[in-house]
């Protein structure tokens, strides 16, 4: 009997305000959750939900945080470095990615966010993914010192190094690895304390390493004033797909999945956002029907993924008990300089 593949889904659990902001936050698209808990509990699915500060220390919004874990969901830590106290750095863009902080910094406010998010739910949080993505070697040495046990901030193939001196993840692991905050965090260390799971994100064919470099050479400097790999996913030649139903339709998803699993990726990680649940607030939702559209998107995959595929519905922290003992599924490539 084959083994079923474990599926994850998470969402970044934040305040309103999509654009990085220290005054007048807001957080009313947490009014949603259970809205998105119900459709997702129906399918089977057990999410978990990432949770920043801001959210956390309001008490009606704790209040629906506890509902969720009541019910089965996991809530999990995620860090805006620019409204989580101590807010002792300048309020500038590159400081909005966490691995650009000193690490003393890093590791006080992820202090600082564990606790209120323990005071919220009263259980200390044990999975965590890093605003923006920005996660680094200090982050890590931060998060195992915290207690966490797993990190989900890794999303393969894509570089963020042009929004505010972000990471790159091209050439990151696609499957669970382990990390210590001993370097470069897309190289596993297989005594790391820390467990790693890569969202699901790759391309609509396969072999996924022959299409990366593709992609590479489309985006060389030379040719980025033509858009080549813009016309060449228009056209449906190779397209990078990241498995979420804020940025592409349930068809997609399942290409990707597929892809996914013929690379022998043992686990699928579906991600999103709770400001999209609310219409104006993301650029996914700008309307209701975007965000009918995700509804019926995150609906139609699970739905349909489950007549083909064996499914088990996980929790992170479970994904990460399954997922240990599986050997990291690498890249071919090595990671870019």
């Amino acid at each position: 009997m084959s083994r079923a593949l474990p599926l994850i889904v998470s969402i970044d659990t934040e305040e309103d305000n999509w654009q990085p902001r220290r005054d007048g936050v807001t957080v009313e698209n947490i009014r949603e959750l259970p809205r998105l808990d119900r459709l997702l509990r129906g399918l089977g699915v057990r999410a978990t939900y990432f949770t920043t500060y801001q959210v956390a220390i309001r008490e009606w919004a704790a209040a629906t945080l506890r509902e969720l874990h009541a019910g089965g969901a996991e809530i999990g830590s995620h860090l805006h470095p620019w409204n989580t106290p101590p807010l002792d750095e300048p309020f500038v863009p590159r400081n909005s990615m966490m691995k650009n902080l000193p690490a003393a910094l890093q590791l006080a406010k992820l202090e600082r966010l564990t606790a209120t998010v323990r005071d919220a739910i009263g259980e200390t949080p044990r999975a965590f993914r890093a605003g923006r993505y920005g996660l680094g070697p200090d982050s890590v040495r931060a998060l195992i010192r915290c207690g966490y046990r797993v990190d989900s901030s890794v999303t393969p193939f894509v570089s963020w190094e042009q929004f505010d001196e972000g990471p790159s993840f091209v050439g990151a692991p696609l499957a669970a690895y382990r990390l210590g905050g001993g370097g470069d965090v897309r190289i596993p260390e297989p005594h790391g304390a820390l467990v790693e799971v890569p969202m699901s994100t790759g391309y609509s064919r396969v072999p996924f390493a022959v299409w990366q470099h593709v992609r590479r050479l489309l985006e060389a400097r030379p040719l980025r004033p033509l858009h080549l790999a813009g016309i060449a996913s228009k056209l449906g030649v190779i397209r990078r797909i990241s498995l979420s139903p804020e940025m592409h339709s349930a068809g997609d998803m399942l290409t990707l999945s597929r892809c996914l699993i013929d690379e022998g990726v043992p686990h699928l990680h579906v991600f999103l956002h709770s400001t999209s649940l609310r219409p104006g607030l993301s650029p996914y939702s700008p309307d209701a029907a975007g965000v009918e559209r995700l509804y019926r998107a995150m609906a139609s995959y699970v739905e349909r993924l489950v007549r083909t595929t064996s499914l088990a519905f996980v929790t992170l922290s479970e994904a990460t008990a399954l997922l240990q003992p599986v050997r990291a599924v690498e890249q071919p490539a090595a990671p870019a300089p």
